[in-house]
């Protein structure tokens, strides 16, 4: 079993890798996808399916803060990011005392920290997948919401059977478990829930260059961070190629 320290060591490395190739102080850590020029980027597909004008949010990997910020300048009251990444947290709040930024706040935090029954939208872009304990978390992050609030997780979702490719990948990430639609979906008295398939939005590579950098990656005999990051994504786009992985927007709504 992977512990907290595992993955704070994986998202600082992340940090790390990213903050090399990005000028700008905060940025997109996830997924650079293709929304036809819909869009550009995750958090204003979510801004076109949900309105967060005057609302409490909770940006739950938060990552630099980049989302978070979208969130705010797009009418939300007020926004608290959390990551397991002190380093994420560290340039977060850089970022927003520069740009003189009020209503928005980060800290180093975990989902099972959530505080119960204060935000109208918790939003987890790529980050529910990394929590120690599904179960408790998601229990944790819808206690988290206020009568009629949401809970929205975009993610990669896998629903096949477990083979060679996905345990690694989820070796190489620090993962406990891959998240299943059945894992999120949930309809019962007090929430209901809409899934949508956002894997068109995915960009698609070559299946033999990937393949390729896999077994290159693999030869490779020192162990590091970077090594597991780039490897763990390089498997993780070999799933998506098997179409054994599903990119998926999950709104679940608390009822009034």
């Amino acid at each position: 079993m992977n512990s907290q320290q595992d993955i704070s060591q994986l998202y600082n490395a992340l940090f790390e890798l990213e903050s090399k190739f990005k000028k700008e102080e905060n940025y997109p850590i996830h997924k650079r996808l293709d929304f036809k020029n819909q869009f550009d980027d995750i958090y204003e597909l979510i801004l076109s399916r949900v309105s967060v004008k005057d609302k409490n949010i909770l940006d739950a990997g938060c990552g630099v803060g980049f989302g978070s910020m979208v969130l705010l300048k797009n009418g939300a009251k007020e926004v608290s990011g959390i990551s397991v990444s002190d380093k994420e947290i560290e340039r977060a709040t850089q970022s927003i005392k520069k740009l003189g930024l009020q209503n928005i706040s980060f800290k180093k935090s975990t989902f099972d920290e959530t505080e119960n029954s204060k935000y109208d939208i918790i939003v987890c872009v790529e980050s529910l997948k990394h929590t120690l304990n599904f179960d408790t978390s998601i229990k944790t992050l819808l206690d988290g919401l206020k009568p009629s609030g949401k809970l929205i997780v975009v993610d990669d979702f896998f629903d096949d059977n477990h083979n060679k490719t996905s345990k690694a990948f989820a070796s190489n990430w620090h993962l406990n478990f891959l998240i299943s639609q059945k894992d999120i979906e949930i309809n019962t008295s007090e929430f209901s829930t809409k899934i949508e398939d956002l894997t068109s939005y995915v960009r698609q590579k070559s299946k033999f260059k990937t393949a390729v950098n896999i077994t290159l990656f693999s030869l490779f005999k020192k162990q590091s961070s970077f090594k597991k990051l780039f490897l763990g994504g390089l498997l993780l786009d070999q799933l998506y190629l098997n179409k054994q992985m599903k990119y998926q927007l999950v709104i679940i709504s608390k009822k009034p």
